[in-house]
């Protein structure tokens, strides 16, 4: 074989390898690398070829042709996992096999992350020794979004970069966008999730709870109040905030959406007209009524073309009962799937004490979307105060009844937009966290809210699934993995041993 056949051969393998050296420093896959590949790979073949057609002289047809398959497989073989070690650094992929996807993004970030329009950066204070596990969460967010970086920080090791932060303590992070800055304390997906919201948001939102009327409290804490459906929403970065009509005789123009969350007593003269003047112009609004709520809302979601019902809806499916409630605890898993409250909602939700909440057959221009129906065991009770109820056919509603429709209309380049739930109860404290009612009141306020990317289920939370065995289970385990398995191998081996020495 000639000496320049050589240099060819040497060239080319290290073609090939300065490519794939260059591509591993840089991880960008250019033109030029092609080149080198290509290059590369031509004249590790052209060596190939010489050097074969040089040792047929040699050696035997037969020897050549086995030499050729062998060497031809090996070459494959170490081509197809170059290939595969190619596409995973530019492919990212993995299995998550928990039960709940508990290391996967939420639909809810992937959301944020599709939608990311502006460059967030992420500085990550973690010591040396602590940036694995942080790092993979990362990593999760920067395969997800071109538009997401981030870079770890040693405080220790330059801690002039923690003062510049004020950073006071390991495992906080500094998410950035342009001027906005945001530290989040404790690296969790829910936690730096709303920190890119909050940062990309062009302007605050401000979400106001009206009051006077004897609505669930935003301050209670106890299983009547609203604080937990207040908290959730403040860590979605909405600003919350009380109205009294009474007082202020207007709707602010900050707001982004009105939530009126159980009045119990009637509204003054005028306030329900400012509500509507609200709406007419584009206003959101989100009522929530109970079977016993102000007979003046009859009349204001008339004017809306939805009827509320003087009934209570008796769910007789027995799914109550396992949260501690009677059939006046309707069960709803039936939604409207074209809305994006409830697309891909998949979640059960309960809600106790509920009434009907029903699109009149005049819509007058408005669109109407029956969002909650109860199951086909359940009806309208119109009966209900003697505490004694049962189906009476052509006086009562029978299920599905529907609990919760959503009005639309535009005017002008606004869209008024005004949900109506036949429960308020659902939401407060004592049964905010049951199943899928926390998801179903958060995606309606971001809706109203017009952050549509918002709308899904949230973040998981990591569930206790430890496996409690008793002392005959351990017992057990230990005879059948220590013992009997091993012995049972042993005896196989000793009778097929016994057999072929026969």
């Amino acid at each position: 074989m000639k000496k320049t056949d050589n240099i060819i051969g040497i060239a080319g393998i290290v073609f090939v390898f300065a490519a794939l050296i260059w591509y591993s420093i840089n991880r960008v896959w250019a033109v030029y690398h092609w080149i080198l590949l290509i290059a590369g790979l031509i004249g590790v073949g052209y060596y190939i070829f010489v050097f074969y057609k040089n040792r047929n002289k040699a050696i035997s047809k037969r020897s050549l042709k086995y030499g050729s398959n062998v060497t031809l497989q090996v070459i494959v073989v170490l081509a197809i996992i170059a290939m595969l070690a190619f596409i995973s650094t530019r492919r990212h992929f993995r299995w998550d096999w928990t039960s709940s996807h508990l290391y996967s993004l939420s639909p809810q970030t992937k959301k944020v992350l599709d939608n990311l329009k502006k460059d967030v950066k992420v500085i990550a204070f973690f010591k040396s020794s602590n940036q694995r596990n942080a790092r993979d969460v990362l990593d999760e967010y920067s395969y997800r979004s071109s538009h997401f970086k981030y870079q770890f920080v040693d405080p220790d090791e330059h801690p002039e970069i923690a003062r510049q932060y004020g950073i006071r303590s390991y495992g906080t992070l500094a998410v950035e966008c342009g001027p906005k800055r945001e530290l989040v304390k404790k690296l969790t997906e829910s936690n730096l999730t709303n920190a890119i919201i909050k940062v990309t948001r062009d302007k605050d939102k401000v979400i106001y709870f009206l009051t006077g009327h004897g609505e669930h409290s935003i301050t209670d804490s106890s299983p009547e109040g609203y604080k937990d459906a207040v908290d959730a929403i403040k860590k979605e970065n909405y600003i919350v905030k009380e109205l009294n009509l009474a007082r202020r005789k207007s709707i602010p123009d900050s707001c982004t959406a009105l939530v009126i969350a159980g009045p119990k007593s009637n509204f003054l003269p005028g306030e329900l007209d400012t509500i509507k003047a609200y709406l007419d112009k584009g206003g959101k609004v989100f009522l929530m009524v109970d079977p016993d709520h102000p007979k003046d809302l009859d009349d204001f979601a008339a004017k809306f073309r939805v009827k509320l019902g003087d009934d209570m809806v008796i769910d007789v499916s027995g799914v109550g009962q396992l949260f501690g409630a009677g059939p006046g605890m309707p069960l709803v898993t039936s939604y409207d799937h074209n809305n994006p409250i409830t697309k891909d909602f998949n979640v059960m939700t309960f809600y106790p004490l509920a009434c009907s909440v029903i699109p009149m057959k005049d819509k007058d221009g408005y669109t109407i979307t029956e969002l909650l129906k109860t199951s086909r065991n359940s009806w309208a009770e119109k009966d209900y105060s003697s505490g004694k109820v049962k189906f009476d056919e052509g006086r009562d509603i029978k299920g599905p009844v529907s609990i919760g429709v959503v009005v639309e209309k535009n005017h002008g380049k606004k869209k008024m937009v005004l949900v109506i739930f036949g429960d308020s109860d659902f939401a407060k404290n004592g049964y905010f966290k049951n199943q899928g009612n926390s998801n179903l009141f958060q995606n309606t306020i971001s809706y109203l809210a017009e952050e549509e990317d918002l709308i899904s289920i949230r973040p998981k939370e990591i569930q206790d699934r430890r496996l409690t065995m008793s002392q005959a289970d351990v017992k057990g385990l230990f005879y059948l993995v220590v013992i009997a398995i091993p012995l049972l191998v042993i005896i196989i081996g000793t009778v097929i041993y016994i057999r072929r020495n026969r």
